[in-house]
């Protein structure tokens, strides 16, 4: 089995994360699938960040679901690059590149997770079918991720673990969710997890590995994806 290589918020080291950029450049060295974070903003627009807040990563201060999608659009990123909405993301990744689009749900809070996935269910409802076979959808907020399945159970889901649990309960938080698939932290990925999930159905993603090295060890255990952070040559 061919692991699938995945530009953890595209190039995330060379250019700016969850910009037109970086996605770009993943792509053009190579990468054939692309993770990114949405979120929602106040006047229910899907913009592609991964921060609550505006602070880190822009210009600009505040939370992103109090902002709204023009004050968004005002903001920018290291003097020239400006926070993405989701529609031009899939132009770029999907559209015009035909490469895989993992999409994470983020969210200031549980309820505001569920609306963020009632948004991103209702935007990916309405695009053509041949574009929804390159999009994934991953969370950690599992009941926003549970609302996302039933509301478009064509779309393949994952939810994400990072610990804390023990291999029956991993398996149970995916079925829980109706996900397709689990993706791990990989310092707690084990060979039986891997082989216990494959024979639940269940594909195995983990992230974002750090270098060549982990990727070894990694290797033998015949994980689905890895998400890794792309420091200007893809981890083989």
């Amino acid at each position: 089995m061919k692991t699938i290589m995945v530009a953890h918020r595209g190039a995330q080291l060379i250019a700016p994360e969850n910009t037109i950029t970086a996605f770009r450049f993943a792509m053009k060295k190579g990468f054939k699938a692309i993770e990114c974070d949405v979120q929602l903003t106040k006047d229910g627009r899907l913009v592609i960040i991964h921060d609550e807040t505006v602070d880190r990563t822009t210009n600009g201060k505040g939370w992103v679901s109090t902002l709204t999608a023009n004050q968004i659009s005002g903001l920018s990123i290291e003097g020239t690059e400006h926070i993405p909405f989701l529609d031009e993301v899939i132009n770029e990744v999907v559209i015009r590149n035909k490469a895989k689009l993992i999409i994470e749900i983020k969210a200031d809070t549980p309820l505001h997770s569920k609306k963020v996935a009632s948004a991103l269910a209702h935007y990916i409802n309405k695009l053509p079918s041949e574009t929804c076979l390159y999009i994934e959808v991953h969370s950690f907020w599992y009941e926003a991720l549970r609302l996302f399945t039933i509301m478009s159970p064509s779309i393949v889901t994952a939810a994400i673990i990072n610990g804390g649990f023990n291999d029956e309960e991993i398996i149970s938080i995916a079925t829980s969710t109706h996900s397709n698939g689990v993706s791990l932290g990989y310092e707690f990925l084990s060979s039986k997890i891997v082989r216990q999930c494959h024979k639940s159905k269940l594909f195995v993603d983990t992230w974002a590995i750090p270098d060549g090295t982990v990727l070894k060890r990694l290797k033998p255990m015949s994980v689905n994806a890895v998400v890794e952070n792309f420091t200007g040559k893809m981890i083989r």
